[in-house]
């Protein structure tokens, strides 16, 4: 299990070149995922491909580097192998009035697409170097991660297989209390709002956008 000396670990040894506050929060998602177990094998444009979670993926079990992970503005994919069962996982990340909003798709999946919130200044220091060294409460971000990605991500990749009972199916796509927004239509997932607001919306708002693949989307 990650923890937070695990994550610093993998942000120190990587010595990513950061813009900004997105970019700490969005690495150390993805650190998150490393220290794991996970393995990268596409991140950048090339995780945004129609086809990231296809067979054409599924045979690539070569670990790749970091380069382009933030070549786009606002936004950033990972796309992930878990050694233990061979399955994909992407992890896409959009930048959104402060908020870094996180939405995470296991192989296999048709609609159980698990979300999480990110409130970057929460996480991150006024200092402006470019440096990992203003990182902060870290061991609550692994907890969060933990907890509302990865375990979820976990249920879901199990319970599709075993053709999930509708109160896990439930908990992911349709969690109570939150105040968040969800559109969603049969073989599709979540998906997340793009665009300028005026003010903060009071929560993220998913819906179709212009990542998709096999006649479904994600983001």
């Amino acid at each position: 299990m990650a923890n937070e000396k695990s994550v610093m670990a993998v942000i120190r040894v990587a010595r990513p070149s950061f813009r900004n506050k997105n970019d700490k929060v969005a690495f150390a998602v993805h650190a998150f995922f490393l220290a794991s177990g996970y393995v990268l094998i596409a991140t950048g444009p090339p995780a945004f491909s129609d086809s990231a979670l296809s067979s054409s993926f599924s045979t690539c079990d070569e670990e790749v580097g970091t380069d382009q992970w933030n070549e786009l503005d606002e936004e950033y994919a990972f796309l992930y192998a878990n050694p233990e069962n061979k399955k994909l996982v992407l992890v896409k990340c959009l930048v959104i009035n402060h908020k870094l909003l996180v939405d995470a798709l296991a192989q296999g999946s048709s609609s159980e697409t698990v979300h999480l919130q990110i409130n970057v200044d929460d996480y991150v220091g006024e200092s402006n170097n470019n440096g990992s060294s203003n990182l902060k409460n870290l061991e609550t971000l692994v907890k969060s991660l933990d907890t509302q990605v990865l375990c979820k991500l976990d249920t879901c990749s199990s319970s599709n297989s075993n053709k999930a009972s509708s109160s896990i199916t439930s908990t992911t796509t349709e969690p109570g209390g939150t105040g968040r927004i969800y559109l969603s239509w049969p073989g599709a997932g979540m998906y997340t709002a793009r665009g300028d607001y005026g003010a903060p919306p009071p929560a993220p708002v998913f819906f179709a956008d212009r990542f998709a693949w096999n006649g479904s989307a994600f983001m």
